[in-house]
């Protein structure tokens, strides 16, 4: 089930009705849990509800290997961390990257044993379907143990309160990865809405769906005419997906770039959105990324719960940047090539995070040596100048579409030949795709409505800033929003990231 449906908006409806139906018992609390549950359950399972079992693996294995750690001390806490950690990530191994390792190993070893394998590879590999949200839910229940592990929060003794904690339905499949510190409180406790939390949780919702089904999934057709619309289609004619000109794979990278974001951040929002409906605050995950001032601010923009995640369970236990900056630029290195294997198992996904590794590294060793805009300069300067640095940084970080976005390294390689060899060119079609001009003004049609709100949460510094905003403002965003969903938006598209 996915949230730009209306089975969706169905489910959340009744999901809703029944939920403060509960709250009018005596003692309502455990029975709105155990119905959310059920209802969590009842959403994943949409999708195939043999998945479900992982959950149940996770959910018990987590809950006893944390009561175990709180309640032992010595070896016995060690051994509750260790098996927590080893089934976990011996799950999302399994599912998530048995084939990806067992074909590379089969592949280096042909290339100097040809008949090690006589039969190749194909009887090897188990190609078992990826359930949906598996890393999103791992890495949730693995940040609770380590963190009852560290002492940094109890063991929760209520076991249907921690099984709705890892299952939450509206963060389940997509995030954003929240932490048990701060969602496990607010399920313990009653919840209470206000019209403030109704007015706020509508607004999101309607960001949302503008994001996703107006924003990224008319955004789709445009970035396929690069990178093609599917892996079948790539493999049918691998000589489609190069030969294009360097200003069409430039826009089709930013394309991607924006799609991506709107998809993510979009189905992130109807998270949130359908949370504090139910008066559950959930973690922002994305804050205007496209006005970051440098690689290290990005990441503080984009997948927020994602890259604190990472600095908190890897990063910094690898040493941080307490060693040195050789240590440190080794850790960043690690840390971001293992952010790209959990988006994918593919070396795409490692070209990927190497990219990002290496960028952030370069930043830190040039950050102090690269030259700022003095602020005795004229705003009509210093302003310009300031747009030019954060589009830079955006346009760096879009051009990593040429791995994330590629079917195989050989792809990546066809769109960097394009980028490199040209032709450079604003007008004539080049493999079959538009003029760059054209291009260019499709794009910006569709971008520009997201990238003007997204301005006014960055200079707000609040995604509510529209409340600031004069009744008659606020009426016509609203209305301008609802008629791009109603007529161009497109409904029914799966997230991005439900891959990863």
């Amino acid at each position: 089930m996915v949230f730009n449906s209306g089975t969706y908006i169905f489910f959340l409806v009744i999901t809703l009705a029944i939920y403060y139906s509960l709250s009018r018992l005596r003692n309502g609390l455990p029975y709105q849990n155990a119905f959310l549950l059920f209802a969590s359950y009842f959403f994943y399972g949409w999708w195939d509800w043999i998945f479900l079992g992982l959950i149940f693996v996770s959910t018990i294995v987590d809950y006893v290997c944390a009561r175990v750690i709180a309640s032992t001390e010595g070896a016995s806490r060690r051994i509750g961390l260790i098996v927590s950690i080893v089934i976990n990530l011996g799950i999302l191994g399994i599912f998530k990257y048995y084939d990806f390792f067992i074909g590379s190993l089969v592949d280096s070893v042909h290339a100097f044993a040809p008949g090690f394998f006589p039969q190749g590879k194909e009887t090897l590999l188990l190609r078992v379907v990826l359930p949906v949200g598996i890393s999103f839910y791992t890495f949730q229940t693995m940040s609770y143990t380590i963190d009852v592990y560290r002492r940094v929060i109890p063991a929760e003794r209520n076991f249907l309160d921690f099984a709705l904690f890892v299952c939450f339905f509206p963060q389940l499949v997509a995030g954003p990865i929240e932490r048990a510190g701060d969602l496990l409180p607010q399920l313990k406790s009653a919840r209470v809405l206000d019209m403030k939390m109704i007015e706020r949780a509508g607004w999101l919702l309607l960001l949302g769906f503008f994001m996703k089904v107006y924003v990224a999934d008319n955004l789709d057709p445009l970035v396929n005419k690069v990178f093609l619309p599917g892996r079948e289609a790539y493999l049918r004619a691998p000589e489609m997906a190069g030969g294009h000109g360097a200003f069409q794979v430039l826009l089709a990278c930013l394309a991607f770039a924006f799609q991506i974001y709107c998809d993510f951040a979009g189905y992130s929002s109807i998270a949130l959105g359908s949370a504090a409906l139910m008066g559950v605050r959930l973690s922002q995950n994305f804050n205007t990324p496209e006005f970051a001032n440098n690689p290290s601010d990005l990441f503080k923009r984009w997948h927020i719960t994602l890259s604190r995640w990472v600095m908190d369970y890897i990063y910094i236990p690898l040493g941080g940047s307490r060693m040195g900056a050789l240590f440190k630029y080794r850790n960043l290195l690690i840390t971001f090539l293992l952010m790209g294997l959990w988006h994918g198992a593919n070396w795409t996904f490692v070209l990927w995070g190497l990219y990002l590794g290496i960028w952030l590294v370069l930043h830190d060793m040039l950050q102090t040596r690269l030259p700022a805009v003095p602020d005795l300069w004229p705003q009509y300067i210093r302003l310009p100048l300031k747009a030019l640095k954060k589009g830079a940084v955006f346009s760096a970080f879009a051009l990593t579409a040429v791995f994330f976005r590629a079917y195989d390294t050989d792809h990546s390689l066809l769109l960097l030949k394009s980028l490199v060899d040209g032709p450079y060119q604003l007008y004539g079609r080049v493999q079959g795709v538009e003029d760059a001009a054209t291009y260019l003004r499709s794009l910006l049609a569709i971008i520009l409505p997201i990238v003007l709100i997204d301005w006014m949460h960055y200079r707000k510094n609040s995604v509510f800033w529209i409340f600031s905003t004069t009744t008659r403002v606020r009426i016509l965003i609203y209305l301008y929003m609802i008629l791009a969903i109603v007529v161009s938006g497109v409904w029914g598209r799966d997230v991005i990231y439900f891959a990863f």
